[in-house]
């Protein structure tokens, strides 16, 4: 079966007045993901280095690496899914007592996909334990925490 001239170049005609604009908006919205691309700390990644650039001292840990797997997962359970537990949040934090601690629980806690405090394997994107606080927590819990983040010297 043959199709006709006219047919075929309908088809065509209709083909592409449906496909450019869907490959117009899917080039928009990678092009927009690409330029709102944040380093895994949360920050931009035109504007700050990532985290990846600090050293761990082992000489200066006061924790264990069991310790800071369940630090890093006590503060994942208090920032997963709907509402944050910042109560939980201060008090862990307030359990870490050096920078390298602190360094370790971000390396315990590692890159966890993170969309609106749940989990998103399509639309999220991976953040480590920094990005997830900023985006959790508002500018009254983050003052609360800056202080001890402050005399780490890690940026928050």
């Amino acid at each position: 079966m043959h199709l006709e001239k006219v047919n075929k170049a309908s088809l065509l005609s209709a083909g592409i007045s449906i496909g450019v604009p869907v490959l117009a908006i899917g080039l928009g919205f990678y092009a927009l993901r690409k330029l709102l691309r944040r380093n895994p700390d949360g920050t931009s990644s035109t504007v700050a280095p990532a985290l990846k650039d600090m050293v761990l001292q082992r000489e200066n840990l006061t924790i264990t690496p069991s310790d800071a797997a369940l630090y890093a997962n006590t503060l994942y359970g208090a920032m997963l899914d709907f509402g944050t537990d910042e109560q939980t949040i201060y008090s862990t934090i307030d359990k870490i007592q050096t920078k390298d601690d602190m360094l370790l629980v971000i390396k315990a806690f590692g890159m966890k996909m993170y969309l609106w405090g749940g989990r998103a394997a399509f639309l999220g994107q991976n953040y480590n334990l920094i990005g997830w606080l900023r985006f959790e927590l508002g500018d009254k819990e983050i003052a609360t925490i800056k202080p001890k983040f402050d005399s780490w010297g890690i940026p928050l």
